[in-house]
């Protein structure tokens, strides 16, 4: 953190003064006490983005998408030399105008448009002088125009839209684990879609909730509404079979879920009963034999129901596995006979 401090003051404050707020990820880089205390002392605010969802700061993401779209046409050709399209690039991108403010970067940061070194046709006694000067202008024009063509780009994408979920303070939402499955730090860690219900206990901005989460559940709070879905309790039909005849709306839940318990940010759940069993070949030229059991999960209704492999057991469910196995054969067998 304080090596982040110094690298923001050498390269940020020396040149632009101090700013009014800084967005980051939440990495440890600006946060942690160190830099609450630096924010408050020099009276700058520290925002974290929300979970797993760099989006929040949509600005700068937006940002990066087109300079990236626009450098790699840019250096299509001779793409081991990239970095030297750095400067023309990043100069047609700060002298380019803004949608949203109607001005430049440069303009906005110096109050002034900057000069453009553009190629004058006149003969000068150094023609390395002259070739460079019109390979910078060159390059100057084309990045102007593969960054007007990446805005272009980038506005359709983002103007395709979806419609995402509205939620208000105290409504009860389930949490997609698509990211806390990163957090697993063991093969027996058995994590369900989606985990939860938790109450919302405010929003933040247009696109984002803060969760009321466990205290075990060491993670920020808020994510993104496409992490988010509607809860809404059922009670659990599925007969003995493990067949469900509920309407399996998305969302849904049987009333009454039991607690969860976290281990290491990992939530863990209990195995109801093992359905079936099936070996699938996967990988490269499909070479690797993988073993695969249906679960009924504990407290949760059957289209909840899923396909977990071997090692994410535990040893006191072998025989379990064993049983579906041999079930799985005999039905098999019997298909054959």
């Amino acid at each position: 953190a304080e090596q982040t401090a110094r690298l923001f003051f050498d390269n940020v404050v020396r040149l632009h003064g101090i700013p009014q707020s800084v967005i980051s990820d939440c990495g440890p880089q600006f946060g942690g006490k160190f830099w609450a205390s630096l924010g408050t002392l020099v009276n700058v605010r520290v925002n974290l983005s929300t979970a797993y969802h760099p989006q929040t700061d949509g600005q700068t993401e937006r940002m990066n998408r087109t300079f990236g779209n626009m450098l790699r046409t840019y250096a299509g050709n001779n793409p081991r030399a990239w970095d030297t399209y750095l400067s023309a690039a990043e100069f047609a991108m700060n002298n380019a105008v803004n949608r949203s403010t109607g001005q430049s970067p440069f303009f906005l940061n110096y109050g002034f448009h900057p000069a453009i070194p553009l190629a004058r046709e006149l003969d000068v006694p150094n023609p390395a002088a002259k070739a460079f000067v019109k390979s910078f202008s060159d390059r100057m024009a084309e990045a102007k125009r593969l960054l007007e063509a990446a805005q272009q780009r980038a506005t359709d994408y983002y103007n395709r839209g979806k419609k995402e979920p509205t939620f208000k303070p105290g409504d009860e939402v389930l949490l997609s684990t698509k990211n806390l499955r990163q957090l697993a730090t063991g093969p027996r860690k058995l994590l369900p879609r989606w985990v939860g219900p938790y109450p919302v206990k405010r929003l933040v901005g247009q696109a984002a909730a803060e969760l009321v989460l466990p205290s075990n559940m060491r993670i920020h709070p808020t994510f993104h509404v496409s992490l988010l879905r509607p809860y809404r309790a059922v009670p659990d039909t599925s007969d003995t079979n493990g067949s469900n005849t509920s309407s399996g709306n998305p969302g849904t839940r049987p009333s009454g879920p039991p607690p969860v318990d976290w281990m290491e940010n990992t939530p863990l759940y209990s195995v109801e009963r093992i359905l079936d069993y099936r070996a699938c070949r996967i990988g490269k030229n499909r070479k690797r034999l993988v073993h695969e059991y249906l679960v009924k999960w504990k407290g949760y209704s059957s289209d909840q129901n899923s396909w977990e492999p071997a090692h994410n057991f535990t040893p006191d469910l072998i025989p379990d596995l064993e049983a579906a196995q041999a079930r799985a054969r005999g039905r098999r067998e019997d298909a054959a006979s």
